[in-house]
């Protein structure tokens, strides 16, 4: 007799342990067969992406290399020892502790052989331990829609471009949705099967900031194993032994800084700061994929203040702080 079942027989009645436990067996069922029809559901989806997108006329340039293709689909948990959030009114600085969970999607439909239109969501909810009684401990929830399009120009450029308006709430007293938009354009130029070269710009716009960050670099496929992604402002070193293995060691858009307007309470996510550290995917199962982060979060990164016209430098002697994140990601491709 399994714990569970010595659980149930404790807490019922003999008359009713005949009746409540094939009641319970059958429940796991049928949530099992459901879990099941939904991963095989998600699973032939990917794979019928997938094979679209191979008899279109994109071209991605991943068939040098181990490393996966970039998620369309993620679940994650993110937690910063300390990161900093700035006061619009007073400029000064406050520290807090952040955990966070956060979801999103972006699902690609083609449109045609050449051009392909991206719509998903993002989901996430932060929780902030600050060390300012007058603020106290708060929690904001977000939500975003964002919206791209990709358009194969020729057999060597790609063209592509999108917006995400976002709401944020925050669970302090007499607070009130903020909106935030993000939006970027961007280009590729692929100079042979392991050299690609990349260049846009990426915008940000809130009632407590607005700027715009530069991307340029290239990725250069070394060997299946190796794989150098030189693209600013989120450079990283790819290694993958094999088709189930990644490590990445590099930057990444950071969510540790924030945007508080103490005026309404009002706040928003800043992406002109990076994390960099180390992590460690393997593939668990067909196109899902488990990942380890860890390093140094909240890093300052370079931006164009788009208010004042000025050009600022970064900064990584503010907001540092060590991070740990976990996540589970949807990667397709052709499966090995």
């Amino acid at each position: 007799m399994t714990g569970a079942s010595a659980a149930i027989d404790a807490a019922l009645p003999d008359r009713l342990q005949a009746r409540c436990r094939p009641t319970l067996l059958a429940i796991a069922a049928v949530l099992s067969s459901a879990a099941c029809d939904a991963q095989n559901f998600v699973q032939d989806f990917v794979q019928d992406k997938v094979t679209a997108f191979e008899n279109s006329d994109f071209i991605f340039q991943r068939g040098v290399s181990n490393a996966p293709f970039i998620p369309i689909a993620y679940l994650g948990v993110r937690s910063y020892g300390e990161a900093q959030i700035d006061n619009t009114l007073t400029g000064r600085t406050l520290e807090y502790e952040q955990q966070a969970a956060s979801a999103a999607t972006g699902v690609p439909f083609l449109l045609g052989k050449r051009d392909a239109v991206v719509v998903g969501g993002y989901l996430s909810s932060s929780r902030f331990e600050t060390r300012d009684e007058a603020i106290g401990d708060f929690r904001v929830d977000t939500v975003g829609l964002p919206v791209g399009w990709a358009r194969q120009v020729n057999p060597q450029w790609q063209a592509a471009a999108f917006v995400m308006p976002l709401g944020h709430r925050s669970t302090q007293q007499d607070s009130d949705w903020t909106v935030q938009t993000m939006g970027g354009v961007f280009a590729r130029y692929t100079a042979n099967d392991k050299l690609w070269w990349a260049f846009g710009l990426f915008g940000d716009d809130s009632p407590n900031d607005s700027y715009v960050i530069p991307y340029l670099g290239a990725s250069w496929v070394i060997n299946p194993r190796w794989t150098i992604s030189a693209l600013m402002p989120w450079p990283a070193v790819l290694y993958a032994p094999t088709q189930d293995w990644l490590f990445r060691l590099g930057a990444s858009p950071s969510t540790a800084s924030w945007s508080l307007q103490p005026e309404d309470n009002s706040v928003a996510v800043s992406l002109d700061a990076w994390d960099f550290g180390l992590s460690i995917e393997r593939r668990v199962y067909k196109n899902l994929w488990l990942e380890a982060r860890s390093g140094v979060g909240g890093l300052r990164g370079l931006r164009l203040d788009s208010n004042s016209g000025t050009l600022e430098a970064p900064d990584i002697s503010v907001g540092a702080s060590g991070f740990f994140a976990l996540s589970l990601t949807v990667r397709p491709g052709l499966l090995p």
